[in-house]
């Protein structure tokens, strides 16, 4: 009881010497939520496989007022996973934020062109690695009495997008799980929330512009604003979430997309 007491009242203050840990950390999305938990003048364990992206990312955020270290974790391997929280449970001995948003799909096609390796492996990063991050990062959270997940997801978690259907099946699952684990977990202090990003210009997409026009546009257009949402506007709402005056919303998935699953 005195440590939960003690915890409790830790986290009625700032967010400053608290442990997130951020799946995909080094690019998009992941990056701008490793940064945005940095200036907060947390410590962000990154978790991701482009190596060579770490240094400067790291450097980012001790530079934002927080620190960073980089885990090279491959989330398709469970060992990896296995690793990887061992390492922040033996480090830091705790963890209070979790930003589930490794991920991706692969360029849209009927269902019945969809090939058993794109199937396992969509499943296996956007389905399998969230689930085996959750159970990892709900079971530190409980120990301490207090936790904040949130999870990635998708617009095409929550309204099908022709072309789609395994990628949409998967970001279906990650709404179901976070909304099941809400409800499991919302007396001990552990919330666990989802955003569901509209089409975000990270890295990936800013690269289509010289090299695919077309589809740059048309990804654009894909937006009611007819802009691109930012990284950091999807890192504003996770952190948002994590807050401790953001402790009743639970089981919540929030569209950050202007728009676009409010209808035609």
């Amino acid at each position: 009881m005195g440590l939960r007491k003690e915890r409790v009242k830790l986290i009625m203050g700032t967010m400053r010497g608290k442990i997130a840990v951020v799946t995909g950390g080094l690019s998009g999305i992941g990056k701008a939520c490793s940064l945005a938990f940095a200036q907060q003048q947390c410590t962000v364990v990154i978790l991701d496989i482009q190596d060579e992206k770490a240094e400067e990312t790291i450097k980012h955020c001790r530079e934002a007022g927080g620190d960073a270290v980089y885990r090279n974790c491959n989330l398709l391997e469970y060992e990896n996973i296995k690793s990887a929280f061992q390492f922040i449970e033996g480090t830091y001995g705790r963890l209070d934020y979790a930003i589930n948003n490794a991920g991706f799909g692969f360029p849209p096609k009927p269902m019945d062109e969809s090939t058993y390796e794109e199937v396992r492996t969509l499943y296996g990063i956007n389905v399998q690695a969230y689930s085996m991050c959750m159970i990892h990062e709900l079971r530190m959270m409980k120990e301490v009495g207090f936790g904040r997940i949130v999870n990635i997801a998708s617009g095409t978690g929550l309204i099908a997008n022709k072309g789609y259907s395994m990628y949409s099946a998967a970001k279906h699952a990650v709404v179901g799980m976070t909304k099941a684990a809400a409800l499991d977990y919302a007396k001990d202090n552990i919330t666990v929330n989802a955003i569901a990003p509209g089409t975000i210009e990270t890295e990936l997409v800013a690269s289509l512009k010289f090299q695919a026009p077309e589809a740059y546009e048309q990804a654009k257009a894909a937006n009611p604003s007819g802009r691109f949402g930012q990284p950091w506007e999807i890192a504003r709402v996770a952190l948002f979430l994590c807050e401790a005056d953001s402790s009743f919303i639970n089981g919540a998935i929030i569209p950050v997309d202007s728009g676009g699953t409010a209808g035609k």
